[in-house]
């Protein structure tokens, strides 16, 4: 498989179509520059914002991960709760035992015990 350039991975994580999108975020062959990570952070499709969410080639910044864990959509704020290179802060632990979705919940409690 030859490597994509630096243009080909713009063009496909800039792409009009989500599906796209998604697949160049999965993409493991290349490192995503700060602004590719932000902008994938904050696509208009979950899907694609999860996909960066989980990607362990970034630190997030601390806007992205309260941005992440405060996402509408569970499967982005279970990517960042389930991330280990961030310290929760007293909020957002309190917010991630109170969310709506059991996994979340969990995966904040497992914090708590010193288990993630």
């Amino acid at each position: 498989m030859q490597k994509l350039t630096p243009e080909q991975i713009e063009l496909g994580l800039t792409d009009e179509d989500a599906s796209v999108r998604k697949e160049f975020a999965e993409r493991k062959d290349y490192t995503p520059t700060p602004e590719q990570i932000e902008r994938g952070l904050t696509d208009t499709n979950s899907e694609v914002r999860a996909r960066f969410a989980d990607r362990k080639d970034y630190v997030p910044t601390a806007a992205q991960i309260e941005r992440g864990l405060t996402d509408a959509e569970v499967n982005v704020r279970y990517t960042f709760a389930e991330r280990e290179d961030y310290l929760p802060t007293a909020e957002q632990m309190e917010r991630g035992f109170n969310d709506p979705h059991r996994f979340v919940r969990l995966l904040f409690a497992q914090r708590k015990d010193g288990m993630h």
